[in-house]
C-alpha cells in the first residue's frame, strides 16, 4: 500500500510540474491540493548571457523551490521546508537586480509566488524571511476590495475642495469619500502611525518637492505607497519610502549594491521620487495621470488613453483595479490630514529631522562608529538606513554618514583610531555536488544576479562539480561548506569508525542521528556545522559509530 501511494504521489508532482513549466501558467493561477510539483525535474537548457535567460532561468528556479518547499510540508520536514523557502527567497530577491524593465506576466509571477510563500509557509519561516518576502501594502489591499469599489466606478459628480495653484487639486467624489472612510475607520490605527512618521520627516520632503516645483501633497503619495517607512519592503520587491523597484531607481540615479541600497535614504530617494513625477506630469500634464502612472507604469496610461480615447482618470475603466483606486486613496490622505481632529486623528507639530554629515573614507563599522561617537546604534542606523552590511563602503570617494546634531564636529583623531571593517574582500568557492548557483547564492547572502554577473558563466550545463566561483562578498561572510571554514572534530576514541553518509532529498540531521545512534548535535560537531544550519541533497556527512 505504501508502495501505491508513493507513486500516486510521483505521479501528481510530475504533472504539476509539467503545469508550471509551461509558458504564462503562473502558479497564483493554478487550483491544485496541498502538495505541488517536483520542480526540480526541469532543467532550462538557456544561455546565461543576457537578461532574458536571467528572468526565465530565475522563475523556474522560484517555482521548483516553492513546489519542493510544499513537498517537505507533506514530509514533515520542518528544516526541508525552510531550507527551500531560503532558497525561493533569494531567488525572488535576485529577479529585481534584472536591467531590464520587467514584463507584466513575469511581475504577476513574482508577486503571486511571494504572496504564496508568505502565506503557505507562515508557520515555518523566520521573521526574517517574513519581511524580505514583503508584506501587502494598502495599495495592493486595495486591489483585492473589488465589490465595493467597482460599484463607484460609474459615479463622477465631485466637489472641489482645493484648487489654488502650484497645489495639487483636492476633489471629494464618491471614491474620495469611500478611501476617507477606510483610512478613518478600518485603516485607523495604522494610518496613525503613518501620520506619526510624516510629523518626523514632512520638513525634509516637502522643501525637495517644492525646489523641483513640485505640490507639496504629493508628500501623500509616499504616505499611500509605504507609510513613510524606510524600511518598507513589497511583494513586488519595491524598497523604501517611495517603493523604487530596482530598475527605476536604477534609471533616477539611486544606486544599489553589496554595501548600500539608496532607495532606503529619505533625501535621495525624494529627490529622485521628485524628478520621476516631474517627467511624469511634463508627459500627461495632468496630476493624476501622473500619479497612475507612478503606480502602474506609464506604458500602462498611454495604452489607457489611446484604447478609450479619452484622458479623465475618473473615467478610465480599463486601468488596474488598484490604480483605480489609488489616486483617490492619495486624495483622501490629503484631505484627512487638512483636518486630521475632524476624523479622530492628531498630528504632532512638524519637527526638523536635523544631522549632521560626516565623511569616512574607510570603511567602518557602524556598531564601532556607534561606540566612538557615543550615540546609540539603532539610532545611527535609523540616520543611514541605505547602509546594508552595517559598514560605510569602499570607494573612491568619502561616504557621507548622516550622525546626530553636535557629533560632526567631533576631532579626526576619533575615527582614526577607528580600525578599518574586515567586511570588504570577496572570496572562492569550489562547487560540490548537488549544489546550484542559488544555493551557493543563499549561502553567501548574495543575489544570483551578482553570482551570474561575477563569474560571467555561460555554459548552458550552469555548473560542474570542483567548479570555482568568485563570491562577491566579504571573507567574513564564510560558506558553510567551505572546508577552510570548518573545524571537523577527531574521532571520539579508537573504538569508533568513521563513516561517509550522503544527504538524500527529504533527510534530516535528527533522522540520521537515529539511524546511526548518535545525536545531531555530534553530526554538527563532527562536520563543522552551526547551530540551525541546513543540509542538502548530496552533501557528504561525516559520521563517528561504534566498530
Amino acid at each position: 500500500m505504501n508502495f501505491l501511494r508513493n507513486m500516486r504521489i510521483i505521479w501528481f508532482a510530475l504533472t504539476i510540474t509539467l503545469i508550471l513549466t509551461i509558458p504564462g501558467v503562473a502558479a497564483e493561477n493554478l487550483v491544485i491540493p496541498s502538495m505541488v510539483s517536483m520542480g526540480q525535474m526541469v532543467k532550462p537548457a538557456i544561455d546565461l548571457e543576457d537578461d532574458d535567460f536571467l528572468l526565465e532561468y530565475f522563475i523556474q528556479e522560484a517555482k521548483r523551490y516553492y513546489a519542493d518547499a510544499r513537498l517537505m510540508i507533506v514530509a514533515r520536514d520542518t528544516l526541508g521546508v525552510q531550507f527551500e523557502v531560503e532558497r525561493l527567497v533569494a531567488t525572488l530577491a535576485a529577479i529585481e537586480e534584472i536591467d531590464e524593465p520587467m514584463p507584466e506576466d513575469i511581475k504577476e509571477t513574482v508577486i503571486g509566488l511571494s504572496e504564496l510563500a508568505s502565506s503557505d509557509f507562515e508557520a515555518y519561516i523566520s521573521s526574517e524571511l517574513k519581511a524580505l518576502l514583503g508584506q501587502p501594502s494598502l495599495k495592493d489591499q486595495l486591489s483585492r476590495m473589488s465589490d465595493l469599489l467597482d460599484s463607484l466606478d460609474g459615479d463622477v459628480g465631485f466637489v472641489v475642495v482645493d484648487d489654488r495653484d502650484g497645489h495639487l487639486p483636492l476633489i471629494l467624489n464618491s471614491r474620495v469619500k469611500t478611501m476617507i472612510k477606510l483610512l478613518s475607520e478600518r485603516k485607523h490605527k495604522e494610518f496613525q502611525i503613518w501620520l506619526d512618521r510624516y510629523s518626523k520627516y514632512a520638513s525634509t520632503i516637502r522643501p525637495i518637492l517644492a525646489s523641483y516645483g513640485l505640490p507639496e501633497e504629493l508628500i501623500y503619495l509616499a504616505m499611500i505607497e509605504s507609510g513613510l517607512n524606510t524600511k518598507a519592503y513589497s511583494y513586488a520587491h519595491a524598497v523604501g519610502p517611495w517603493q523604487f523597484i530596482s530598475a527605476t531607481g536604477r534609471r533616477y540615479g539611486l544606486k544599489r549594491d553589496w554595501w548600500v541600497d539608496e532607495r532606503r535614504d529619505i533625501v535621495k530617494s525624494t529627490h529622485s521620487a521628485a524628478q520621476y513625477l516631474k517627467d511624469l506630469n511634463d508627459e500627461f500634464e495632468d496630476w493624476y495621470l501622473a500619479m497612475a502612472s507612478y503606480n502602474t507604469g506609464e506604458a500602462r496610461v498611454r495604452r489607457t488613453i489611446r484604447r478609450e480615447g479619452h484622458r479623465d482618470y475618473w473615467r478610465m475603466i480599463t486601468l488596474p483595479r488598484q490604480t483605480r483606486n489609488y489616486v483617490a486613496t492619495v486624495l483622501a490622505a490629503a484631505i484627512i490630514c487638512r483636518e486630521p481632529e475632524r476624523y479622530g486623528f492628531h498630528i504632532d507639530e512638524l519637527t526638523d529631522w536635523e544631522y549632521e554629515i560626516v565623511e569616512i573614507d574607510r570603511s567602518l563599522d557602524l556598531d564601532k562608529i556607534a561606540i566612538a561617537l557615543r550615540v546609540n546604534y539603532q539610532e545611527l542606523k535609523t540616520f543611514n538606513p541605505e547602509l546594508r552590511q552595517g559598514v560605510t563602503p569602499p570607494s573612491k570617494t568619502p561616504y557621507q554618514l548622516k550622525v546626530p546634531i553636535g557629533k560632526g564636529s567631533l576631532n579626526s583623531s576619533t575615527f582614526a583610531a577607528i580600525p578599518t571593517s574586515d567586511k570588504i574582500d570577496y572570496q572562492t568557492h569550489y562547487v560540490r555536488r548537488g549544489e546550484t548557483l542559488s544555493v551557493i547564492a543563499r549561502r553567501y547572502g548574495i543575489s544570483l544576479t551578482k553570482l551570474v554577473q561575477a563569474n560571467r558563466i555561460k555554459n548552458k550545463n550552469r555548473l560542474s562539480v570542483g567548479q570555482k566561483l568568485v563570491i562577491p562578498a566579504p571573507k567574513n561572510y564564510a560558506s558553510s561548506t567551505s572546508s577552510k571554514s570548518k573545524s571537523r572534530a577527531k574521532p571520539p576514541s579508537s573504538d569508533y569508525a568513521k563513516k561517509v553518509y550522503t544527504v538524500r532529498k527529504g533527510d534530516t540531521l535528527g533522522q540520521i542521528a537515529e539511524n546511526f545512534n548518535t545525536s545531531a548535535k555530534r553530526i554538527r560537531h563532527w562536520n563543522g556545522l552551526r547551530y540551525g544550519q541546513h543540509i542538502y541533497p548530496g552533501q557528504k556527512l561525516t559520521i563517528y559509530t561504534k566498530k
